[in-house]
């Protein structure tokens, strides 16, 4: 897909990697973005110095607009994701955006008129939509409509990779027969075909034990088994294509979708209560596994592909990097687990809740499903019908639908990306010759800074959360309660990082 898709997160790893080997402004400018990124991202993700989410509601018309209609604009205003949507592109992030839009001002809305004269809850939703916030009417409806739609361009990105993958098939099929080619180029070689089956056989044999260590009949198995065959398979190449499109990885959409058609197949045989709950959520687990590994991995392969690696080389090392993930993913949450409670309260325990919210509708779905309540099937039918008309459209269905199932908050600073990102080109593209392709370079090394030190602040604010010394409130600054003057604050600063970005962007001089 060279040339095709962005891939945002690729091209900034290479960015950094390159400026950093050739050092000299280039490294300086990189390290500056990075700096600068990397401190306003800690502390606006981690301390109470300035609103990190932005929805204006101290102006009155925007106020009454949410209050009366459920429209509620939102704004994530931090430099991670406007560097992300800057390496994006303007056309990317105007159909990421719109799936946003849609949702927010449409059926939310939409969903608010409607049931917002009756006391009467409508399921999935457990209370009146009368009674409902604007973010208990998505999560209690338009998500599900999010995630018909990404199960859906999913779908219609795999019937149109089908070719992609059959010409994987025949010449894995070639090389299994034949044994790799003699004059296959470096940059080609893959670890052999037979060693990538044997896993998967291994693999298989695993999962089968497993499920069979849960005390299910044969058939059950037999079906679990090949379930999460066919999903890890599958969405494996939709998890990619999502990642090397807007670098936002579907894993809980896909997710919830492997949990919905295990259950109805397995009630078919049977399967239902505590063990059918575990067997689907076990499925579900380890399909999510494979989405996440895999969604990554093609942004490691793109990187290696521009830099010149061996394929096989980062195969290699990729087992070691799932071990090692696996171990450390496993006692983060059992350490979690030991310190708060997710989801709910349970009785007589005081810890700290962590809200959990995709995990929260996931077993909502399991839950319901195993105990044969009704499903809300008309909500992915209109995803499917909305991802159907933007195909229609000629547009990227998955970029929408993402959209769709993210939250605005996210997508909108994209956006601003996006519109960063046009506005530096244009300038580059007028003054043109060795100038102009300067400030295209500096953009897109500036945009990668915001990306890797975003990364980094808010991975260091995450780990401060795992001491008990830790509060949100241990940095205050005496006007973040004040939503007019800390929002205020929050605009003012994120304006600022624009004009860092367009300023050094288009500066003159040597890069």
């Amino acid at each position: 897909m060279h040339g095709q898709l962005p891939f945002p997160e690729a091209t900034a790893i290479t960015e950094v990697l390159i400026t950093g080997e050739k050092g000299g402004s280039q490294a300086k400018l990189l390290l500056q973005a990075t700096a600068i990124a990397g401190i306003y991202d800690f502390f606006v993700t981690t301390f109470h110095v300035w609103k990190e989410y932005l929805n204006f509601q101290f102006v009155p018309v925007i106020r009454t607009l949410a209050d009366k209609s459920r429209m509620v604009f939102s704004f994530d205003a931090i430099g991670f994701i406007m560097g992300l949507g800057y390496v994006m592109g303007l056309r990317s992030s105007l159909v990421f955006c719109a799936g946003s839009v849609l949702t927010s001002f449409v059926l939310v809305p939409m969903i608010w008129f409607i049931g917002s004269h009756t006391d009467i809850s409508l399921y999935p939703a457990m209370m009146p939509i009368s009674k409902m916030t604007a973010v208990e009417i998505y999560r209690n409806y338009v998500r599900f409509i999010g995630v018909g739609a990404i199960a859906t361009a999913g779908i219609i990105g795999i019937l149109k990779s089908l070719r992609v993958v059959a010409g994987s098939f025949g010449i894995a099929l070639h090389a299994f027969r034949h044994g790799e080619a003699p004059h296959t180029e470096r940059t080609d070689r893959d670890i052999p075909v037979v060693s990538l089956l044997l896993g998967v056989v291994i693999g298989a044999i695993s999962v089968a034990i497993f499920f069979g260590r849960l005390q299910v009949s044969w058939t059950v198995l037999v079906l679990g088994l090949i379930l999460t065959l066919l999903f890890s398979f599958f969405f494996t190449s939709v998890a990619a294509n999502a990642i090397a499109t807007t670098a936002n990885n579907p894993a809980s959409g896909m997710t919830m979708l492997t949990i919905i058609i295990s259950a109805v197949v397995l009630l078919r045989f049977g399967l239902s209560g505590d063990t059918g709950m575990f067997f689907v959520m076990a499925i579900a687990g380890m399909v999510c596994t494979a989405l996440c590994v895999s969604g990554q991995f093609i942004t490691d392969l793109k990187a290696g592909y521009w830099l010149g690696s061996t394929p096989a080389a980062q195969e290699k090392v990729k087992f070691i990097g799932v071990i090692a993930a696996a171990i450390t993913a496993g006692l983060t949450i059992i350490l979690l687990a030991h310190v708060y409670q997710f989801g709910e309260a349970a009785p007589g325990d005081t810890r700290q809740i962590l809200a959990a919210p995709q995990a929260s509708i996931m077993k909502a779905l399991v839950v319901g499903f195993m105990n044969k309540q009704p499903v809300a099937y008309i909500l992915f039918g209109i995803g499917a019908m909305v991802t159907l008309v933007v195909e229609m459209l000629g547009k990227s269905s998955m970029v929408f639908a993402l959209g769709m199932y993210l939250p605005l908050g996210l997508t909108s600073p994209v956006l601003a990306g996006g519109i960063m990102s046009h506005l530096i080109n244009k300038r580059s593209e007028k003054i043109g010759g060795e100038q102009g392709g300067m400030i295209r370079e500096r953009g897109v090394i500036i945009a990668s800074g915001l990306m890797a030190g975003g990364a980094l602040g808010g991975v260091l604010g995450a780990s401060l959360r795992l001491f008990p010394w830790y509060r949100e409130d241990l940095i205050q600054t005496p006007f973040y309660l004040n939503d007019p003057a800390s929002q205020s604050v929050s605009i003012l600063l994120f304006v600022s990082l624009c004009c860092y970005v367009w300023f050094y962007s288009v500066k003159k001089g040597k890069v």
